[in-house]
């Protein structure tokens, strides 16, 4: 009995030896027959929105699964916003790429990584612009590019406050140019260089600068230039109207300043002038303060550059179109 037992256990680990080497023979052979599945590479997101006062601005690209080397990755930059590479110096722009340009690495054994953008804010009310990253291609042929190969970014308007310039439409009475400019400084006395307004007369009714309620600008400062003209005296209005939220307030909360020039008071360009700001406004504890009330100079009404100002805008050249403008007060286009 003993010896039939003893034979028996014998016999069954023989067994469960075979059936062991002969699962671990299939499991071995399955393995080797399946076929390579290559990561899956993608955006985290298609679609993102952003405001201009965000600053900066992470995209993530991402694999389903590990890296199996250290791959690079090609991208390219389109949509209506425009990088500051591209615009260069002959346009303004609206971001720029922070981390590696055109080009984004994810290491072997790692799934992600970011694309770090920075968003410019500035001076000017614009409709929405478009962001659009899209993968061009990876130096891996072991990585499936999927359909989700782009995200399109949708920046929109900042939060702040329009400054508004309207004068007389060309009459039989007389006609008139003018242009709004915009200075920064640190008090309502010291102002640095013109920063933003048009570089010679316009013929557009109205103009428009806006100041960027995330700005760290303690104050600002306006001038509104009679460019040209035979208007006399030439009346002129300026309004202040918040924007926060994609939402413009309502009319009867706008505040209202009138102004009046005369022939003295044209400026050409070529002129050289003393500063002639001629309306101040502050930002104190996170918000504007009431403008000043215009003050108009006897002769002139230029702001001419002066000292030194520096900022963090990259953009601020020029006004708004005037699609923009009356869509900005509620008029159709």
């Amino acid at each position: 009995m003993f010896k039939r037992t003893t034979m028996q256990k014998y016999n069954s680990l023989i067994l469960s030896a075979f059936v062991l080497f002969s699962t671990g023979m299939i499991i071995s052979s399955c393995d080797k027959d399946e076929p390579y599945v290559k990561p899956k590479l993608s955006f985290a997101a298609t679609t993102l929105t952003a405001k201009e006062s965000d600053a900066n601005l992470e995209i993530q690209v991402v694999l389903d699964k590990e890296a199996p080397d250290d791959i690079t990755i090609d991208f390219t930059l389109s949509g209506t916003a425009v990088d500051d590479v591209t615009a260069g110096t002959t346009q303004p722009s609206d971001y720029e790429v922070v981390s590696d340009y055109g080009t984004v690495q994810i290491l072997k054994g790692e799934t992600t990584r970011i694309i770090e953008l920075d968003l410019y804010s500035d001076f000017l009310f614009e409709d929405d612009e478009t962001l659009i990253i899209s993968i061009d291609q990876v130096d891996s042929d072991q990585i499936e590019i999927t359909r989700d190969d782009a995200t399109t970014v949708t920046v929109e308007q900042e939060d702040g406050t329009a400054v508004v310039l309207e004068w007389p439409q060309p009459s039989p009475t007389g006609q008139a140019d003018m242009d709004i400019l915009l200075r920064i400084g640190t008090t309502t006395s010291a102002f640095g260089d013109v920063i933003t307004g048009s570089a010679e007369g316009s013929t557009t009714v109205p103009e428009l600068v806006f100041l960027p309620l995330a700005a760290e600008i303690p104050a600002y400062g306006l001038s509104y230039v009679y460019y040209d003209g035979t208007l006399n005296p030439l009346n002129f209005t300026v309004t202040f109207a918040d924007y926060v939220n994609g939402v413009v307030e309502a009319a009867a909360q706008r505040q209202k300043y009138e102004g009046q020039y005369t022939l003295d008071n044209i400026n050409k360009w070529t002129d050289e002038n003393t500063s002639k700001v001629v309306q101040t406004v502050e930002k104190v504890s996170g918000a504007f303060t009431t403008p000043t009330d215009i003050q108009e100079p006897t002769t002139g009404s230029r702001s001419a550059a002066s000292g030194n100002a520096s900022t963090s805008f990259k953009k601020g050249q020029g006004g708004a179109s005037p699609e923009v403008i009356a869509a900005f007060f509620g008029h159709k286009k």
